[in-house]
This record gives structure tokens, C-alpha cells and sequence, in this order.
């Protein structure tokens, strides 16, 4: 009996110390798992940010207009509904649209559509239009007084005006090609020839 004790007593302080080993290491465990829960958001927030930027700002770029005599970089709702579409399930804050004519040049102006007091287009050939994105990211949970920042992204590109597109092209109209087709040509049959079988000649037998 004392030596079944002993055993029962041995393993009751295994399970004790592997209960005390878990709860020391289990909240290490669960930390770990949410920082990087947390960095992947923060990274999915800002790759989404930087390709609603871009996506805004190559929309507003594009030659041609949108159908009704509008251009692209005066289209505003078409702008801001390509920041949406590259913003995937992230909710965006705040857009800016911009014009300017380069890098580290004076706005013409700061908000769309890029036309003056008299309603006169202000783009010409090397302006550029530029879109400005703010989304905040907020940790699921909050601790330590960190209630998350905001991820900023801007992309300029050279709008592209008095450029000429050609319609939808015609479909190409067949055309016949000339085959070469073989002659028939005639092949020398051989014609059979009859040989003529010898006669029989009747024997005469003298008569005794």
C-alpha cells in the first residue's frame, strides 16, 4: 500500500507541474498568435491603401473620356470609385485628388474637377493628377492605451490629354487563298495480249 501511494503521489505532481508549466507559457503562446494576427491586418490595410492610391490615380490618367464628353481626370466619382474598388474590406477615411504640373511643383488645384472660377479646364499636356488615401487601422483589441494610427498612401501620374484613340477596329475580311490542286495524270495500263494455242494435227495409222 505505501509504495501505491508513493506512485499516486509522483504523478499528481507531474500533472501539478505540468499545469503550472502551461499557464506560465499559454499567455506567451496567445500573445505571439495575436501580434501576428495584428501584422497581417496592418499589412492586408496598407497593401489595400497603396492599390487604392494607385488604381484612383491611373483611372484619372487614362486617355479619352468616359463617353459623354468627360474626362478621366475630371471624372470624380469614377476616381473615387476605383479607391473603393482597390480598397478591398477596408473601410477608407479620407481621399484628396490633387493636379500639378511635376514633382514638387504648386497645385493647380486641390480638389476635382481641375476647372477655375470660370469653370475653364486648368489641365494641359504634362499635368499630372494625384490621389491621396487615408485609411486607420484599430487593433481588435485595444491595450495600453493603443488605439491604433492611420496608413497613408499618394500616387501622381502624368495625365494623358489630347491623345487620339482610334475606335474598335473592323474584323479582318477573309480572303480566299489559292490552292494548287494536282492534275490527274494518265498512267499506261498494260493491255493483255492473247497467245495463240497450238492445234492438235490428226495421225494417220496405215491400214495393214
Amino acid at each position: 500500500m505505501i509504495i501505491t501511494t508513493k506512485k499516486m503521489t509522483h504523478k499528481k505532481r507531474e500533472y501539478a507541474q505540468t499545469m503550472v508549466e502551461f499557464a506560465l507559457v499559454f499567455p506567451i503562446l496567445l500573445l505571439i498568435t495575436y501580434g501576428i494576427m495584428e501584422f497581417g491586418r496592418m499589412v492586408f490595410i496598407y497593401a489595400a491603401v497603396t492599390g487604392a492610391s494607385r488604381e484612383a490615380a491611373r483611372y484619372g490618367a487614362a486617355a479619352g473620356d468616359i463617353g459623354d464628353g468627360t474626362p478621366y481626370y475630371a471624372d470624380c466619382t469614377g476616381i473615387l470609385a476605383a479607391v473603393q474598388r482597390g480598397a478591398i474590406l477596408n473601410p477608407i477615411n479620407n481621399v484628396s485628388i490633387w493636379y500639378d504640373t511635376g514633382p514638387s511643383t504648386p497645385h493647380l488645384k486641390d480638389s476635382c474637377p481641375p476647372n477655375d472660377a470660370h469653370g475653364d479646364d486648368l489641365i494641359g499636356l504634362g499635368n499630372r493628377i494625384g490621389v491621396h488615401v487615408i485609411a486607420h487601422y484599430t487593433p481588435i483589441i485595444a491595450f495600453l492605451g493603443f488605439n491604433g494610427f492611420d496608413i497613408t498612401s499618394e500616387n501622381a501620374r502624368t495625365i494623358l490629354v489630347h491623345v487620339n484613340i482610334p475606335g474598335t477596329p473592323p474584323s479582318p475580311i477573309p480572303t480566299s487563298t489559292r490552292t494548287n490542286t494536282p492534275v490527274p495524270t494518265d498512267t499506261p495500263t498494260v493491255t493483255p495480249t492473247s497467245t495463240p494455242t497450238p492445234t492438235k494435227t490428226p495421225k494417220h495409222t496405215p491400214k495393214p
